[in-house]
């Protein structure tokens, strides 16, 4: 059979060639490892060898520090700018070029979710900001991230609005400000 895992610290290994029939416990913090291996021969069993190496990784995962994470850091492999980010481009058989923003991220259980948006039905800027968008919202759901870079856009543009009527307003008012003053000093002029 092989191995399979079991839990996060726990290995199940079925090697029949070597006769190797057991769970190994594997835990690291800060560069340091530690492996044990607990045997269903030592252990009487299965049941009892997977009981004993989770007992082992709970007393280990108590006397240790938590582990440190590298999520939303950017390493020196990162091209794009921005983590869980990258540029895909792929050849058809034909010869033809296909370019992509592709956002990924690690699930809650540990598994690997992607999501790509094309250049050819997006655009580049709005394939970017799609794979942005997906990577920050870790989700697949391709509708969801369309709603919400609508809706940031909504936001943006309603901002830009907001901001040129202020200034709007101000130059009406300076306007206004300035016509009074050439009325008040004509008025003056008249009087004397």
């Amino acid at each position: 059979m092989g191995t399979k895992l079991i839990e996060r610290g726990i290995t199940r290994y079925d090697i029949e060639s070597q006769g190797t029939f057991g769970y190994m416990m594997r835990i690291s913090r800060d560069g340091e490892h530690t492996n044990e291996f607990f045997s269903d021969k030592k252990y009487s069993g299965k049941r009892k060898a997977l009981a004993a190496s989770r007992a082992r990784y709970r007393e280990l995962v108590s006397q240790l520090p938590p582990p440190k994470t590298t999520k939303g850091v950017r390493t020196h492999r990162n091209q794009s700018g921005v983590v869980g980010v990258h540029l895909s481009v792929c050849e058809s058989t034909y010869g033809k070029t296909y370019s992509s923003y592709c956002a990924s991220w690690k699930t809650s259980t540990g598994a690997r979710s992607k999501i790509s948006f094309s250049f050819k039905k997006y655009t580049k800027k709005a394939a970017w900001e799609l794979a942005c968008i997906a990577r920050e919202l870790e989700t697949a759901d391709r509708a969801k991230v369309e709603r919400t870079l609508r809706s940031r856009l909504q936001q943006k543009s309603a901002k830009a609005q907001d901001g040129s009527t202020v200034r709007t307003r101000a130059k009406t008012k300076s306007k206004a400000k300035k016509k009074s003053t050439k009325l008040s000093s004509k008025n003056r002029s008249q009087k004397s």
